[in-house]
C-alpha cells in the first residue's frame, strides 16, 4: 500500500512554499495542501533557526513539480471571503 508513497517521496525533489512560526500552523497548511490532492511533506517539528537565533520557522514543502499549485491553494486561503 505505501510502496508507491515511498517511492514518491524517495524520487522527488522538494520545494519550500512557505515558513510558519509554529508546527500547528505547519500542520494546519499541510492539511489544506493534502485536502486539494497535493503531497506536502509531513511537518517537521524540528524548528529551523536564522543565523542570529532569534527567528523560528516550520518550513512546509512540497514537490517542486507541485509548488505553484500549492502556492495558489495557499494564496486562496489568504485572500479574504467577497461578501
Amino acid at each position: 500500500m505505501f510502496g508507491g508513497l515511498t517511492h514518491f517521496m524517495n524520487t522527488q525533489t522538494f520545494t519550500t512554499i512557505r515558513t510558519t512560526r509554529t508546527p500547528m500552523e505547519a500542520g494546519l497548511l499541510i492539511g489544506i495542501l493534502e485536502n486539494a490532492g497535493l503531497h506536502p511533506m509531513e511537518a517537521d517539528t524540528a524548528s529551523h533557526f536564522s543565523v542570529a537565533g532569534a527567528d523560528i520557522e516550520y518550513p512546509v514543502r512540497v514537490p517542486t513539480a507541485e509548488a505553484a499549485e500549492a502556492r495558489e491553494v495557499l494564496n486562496s486561503y489568504d485572500k479574504p471571503a467577497a461578501s
